[in-house]
């Protein structure tokens, strides 16, 4: 029985969501509804097209697409649908054969970002402006507008060019000596087509020390199908078409993956993703400073460039790898790590985390994306929760310029 003389204990409030929180909660909706629109045949690119599928109005599907299209918070958490939009997607998702595993953390994903938004602020409008004051995103238009011209010139000159070329590099303690460390790594282009029926060399394969002295190193397919080596390095499930004709030619110590002369146009549209596991590349804990990282060399003109870094919490890396864009038409393929700074050119775009790490890890220009994560996921037996991601996105690159990310590794 409560005594009169004292008065009744109250507990206290739930702490208010941080604004992280709100962000994280925005990307884990903006990931499952990319995943079912990968489950069900959906091309958030396409919105008149989503609309007629799905038996949804313009308007919902265009919020929809713009969620999974645009990273960008500030400008598109206002455009997250509300619960009940949210479940006329859902029921139309079930209708078209989507699993109820996927259905519900679609629903437990707006739920969670509708009471993180409540918590922070009340309304999305409010605190979108508030994400937009605090933003430090610096949108270089005059930067991206020369580099448009840039691209509009290397296409009509070297006749070639693609939507969107890709890097995805998942680093973790080696499964055969944990004092090293193991990649899986993985890098394509969707969208590639040429004017002239010439080949075009995709991929280019080497491993060099911080020195610029090539290592040797070892490999294994992730997708061993293949009697060739350029057979085996294709990610076949993910290529369009599925057995594109692949060369491979050595020079100087390092391999070139070449796609064989063949149709122009869109005749010739291609979609090509390689992936390879690299057994001990380096030492966990080097004796002397040391860093790790990898690059992706642009020689052909693209108009989007996604560069992501899946590094296992093992490690403990607690910064962001940074990224540098290197001149490679000066002083051509020297990979001398103590030269970076010199070589390196204006870049304001910057790598950001990904909130919720690997598994939020979604983007509209690469539909697929999260069913190949989840499938080298199983490849390398490595849930997704265990890395913490990052990426580097960057429209219209210049091309004979090289894109690095590297982070220090600590010493033994």
């Amino acid at each position: 029985m409560q005594s009169p003389n004292k008065m009744p204990l109250r507990e206290s409030p739930p702490p208010a969501a941080s604004l992280a929180e709100v962000v994280e909660a925005f990307h884990a909706v903006r990931a499952s509804i990319a995943e079912l629109m990968d489950a069900v045949g959906i091309d958030p690119n396409k919105t008149r097209e989503s609309a007629r599928l799905l038996g949804l109005n313009r308007g919902l599907a265009w919020r929809l697409s713009r969620v999974v299209r645009d990273g960008d918070v500030p400008s598109v958490v206002g455009d997250v649908p509300g619960r009940q939009s949210i479940g006329k997607f859902i029921s139309a998702c079930r209708d078209r054969g989507a699993t109820e595993p996927s259905l519900n953390a679609a629903e437990k994903a707006i739920d969670a970002f509708e009471s993180a938004v409540q918590e922070a602020w009340g309304d999305r409008k409010t605190l979108a402006t508030l994400l937009a004051s605090r933003s430090e995103t610096d949108p270089a238009v005059e930067q991206e507008r020369s580099r448009r011209k840039l691209y509009e010139g290397a296409f009509a000159y070297w006749g070639v060019q693609a939507q969107v070329r890709f890097v995805t590099v998942f680093v973790l303690p080696s499964k055969e000596d944990p004092a090293m460390l193991d990649a899986a790594h993985v890098t394509g282009y969707l969208g590639f087509r040429r004017l002239t029926e010439r080949a075009w060399p995709l991929v280019y394969e080497v491993v060099e020390k911080s020195t610029g002295d090539q290592q040797r190193f070892r490999k294994s397919p992730l997708d061993p199908r293949g009697d060739r080596e350029a057979d085996r390095q294709l990610m076949k499930q993910f290529c369009r078409p599925d057995h594109p004709e692949i060369n491979v030619r050595e020079c100087g110590g390092e391999k070139r993956f070449e796609l064989a002369a063949g149709p122009v146009g869109n005749a010739g549209l291609t979609t090509c993703v390689f992936g390879s596991y690299l057994h001990q590349i380096a030492e966990r804990r080097p004796e002397s400073p040391e860093t790790s990282g990898f690059m992706v060399r642009l020689q052909t003109p693209v108009e989007r460039l996604i560069f992501d870094m899946f590094i296992h919490k093992d490690l403990r890396v607690r910064e962001t790898p940074p990224t540098q864009l290197l001149d490679r038409m000066t002083y051509q393929y020297t990979h001398i790590e103590a030269d970076f700074d010199q070589q390196s050119l204006p870049l304001s775009e910057r790598a950001v985390p990904i909130p919720g790490g690997a598994r939020h890890a979604v983007t509209a220009h690469i539909p697929w994306y999260p069913r190949m994560l989840d499938w080298v996921s199983d490849r390398i037996e490595i849930g997704l929760d265990n890395f913490d991601a990052s990426r580097f996105e960057m429209t219209y690159p210049p091309i004979s310029t090289t894109v690095s990310r590297r982070f220090p590794l600590p010493t033994g």
